[in-house]
């Protein structure tokens, strides 16, 4: 079995990261001294901040065994080292891919059904059962860090306006998220708009009965496979515990690389920043340039100095960017090499 992997940086996705770097650079200029950030970046703490790229790589080993156990739970078989292979797979086309949030779910769900043969239905269950506890996860670090706020700080109408708004929108995706997935006559319905549109694309160039016949097959297994998953919290309690350890690592990097600065930061003030940008990434309207512009205005409008502000914005996505693309894209490599070596995957056993 073979399978298209070959990456391809096309040049609208290179021209879509140059201009957000271009933002940022121009952000940089207009609005603080290149030279004081400079100042400050020197003056970093190696030794803590490369425990922060420890933490980003324990983070996604625990995100890992999340989908691991939820594959387990559907009786999916997987190996480990496979999973953790195909999540930094993941998050490889998450960096790369500007769309709302589910090139990783969807590359990393795809490469395992196509390597392993096993059933696409379940396996796309396991990736949404992921999603919807994160998203909990993000949601419920949103509402803490606000009230934190609340509590100590007095802010500006327009910041809890704009917090509220996030928070609306991660809400209102979780609850879209967790209809489609309990209601199959939604899904069916969804099925039979795609139906209609390519029909009046590709008029005849297909066959949609074979079509519908393969899609309603995957959509029942998936169904299924929620079900499976919500019928039983207790079988939740191990992906959960696993995710929650990977958020705290996650989350630890921020603490670390404040550290690495020598300046002491509230709880607070890490959770609803790390909160904001995870959210805003999982809608798909964070990109280089504005995530870094969001997270370096968010801890300055909460108090702290701008040049301190700014270097631990770029130190931060130094780690949960560039080296997690690094990583991510040698991860892609080595998958795509196993299949061309075809070797017998690793998941099935």
């Amino acid at each position: 079995m073979t399978v298209a992997l070959k990456p391809r940086l096309t040049k609208r996705i290179l021209l879509f990261v140059l201009l957000g770097l271009l933002t940022l650079l121009l952000y940089f200029y207009y609005f603080v001294g290149a030279v004081n950030v400079a100042d400050v970046i020197k003056r970093t703490n190696l030794f803590y901040y490369a425990l922060a790229f420890i933490a980003t790589l324990v983070s996604v080993f625990f995100y890992s065994l999340t989908w691991h156990s939820l594959l387990s739970n559907l009786a999916v078989k997987i190996r480990i080292r496979r999973a953790l292979l195909l999540t930094w797979v993941g998050r490889f086309f998450d960096a790369i891919v500007p769309e709302p949030g589910w090139s990783g779910d969807l590359s990393k769900a795809y490469m395992l059904a196509k390597t392993s043969g096993q059933d696409v239905g379940r396996i796309a269950a396991s990736v949404v059962g992921q999603r919807v506890i994160g998203t909990v996860v993000v949601v419920v670090n949103l509402i803490l860090g606000l009230a934190l706020l609340v509590w100590h700080y007095t802010l500006p109408s327009a910041v809890l306006i704009f917090i509220a708004v996030v928070l609306f929108l991660s809400i209102l995706s979780l609850v879209i998220i967790c209809y489609l997935s309990a209601k199959p006559k939604a899904t069916k319905k969804i099925l039979d708009w795609m139906m209609r549109a390519v029909s009046f694309v590709r008029r005849g160039h297909w066959n949609p009965l074979d079509f519908r016949l393969k899609a309603e097959g995957i959509l029942n297994k998936f169904h299924e496979g929620i079900r499976t998953l919500s019928a039983d919290p207790r079988a939740l309690a191990r992906p959960v515990t696993f995710f929650l350890l990977g958020w705290g690592f996650d989350v630890s990097v921020i603490f670390l690389t404040f550290a690495s600065l020598g300046y002491p930061v509230l709880v607070d003030k890490v959770l609803i920043v790390y909160a904001l940008t995870g959210i805003l990434q999982s809608m798909g309207v964070s990109f280089v340039g504005f995530t870094e512009i969001v997270m370096s205005s968010s801890y300055s409008v909460l108090g702290v100095p701008l040049a301190v502000s700014l270097s631990a914005t770029l130190l931060t996505r130094v780690v949960t960017l560039w080296f997690e693309l690094i990583v991510s894209y040698i991860a892609f490599q080595w998958a795509g090499v196993e299949i061309l070596l075809g070797r017998k995957p690793t998941g099935a056993q």
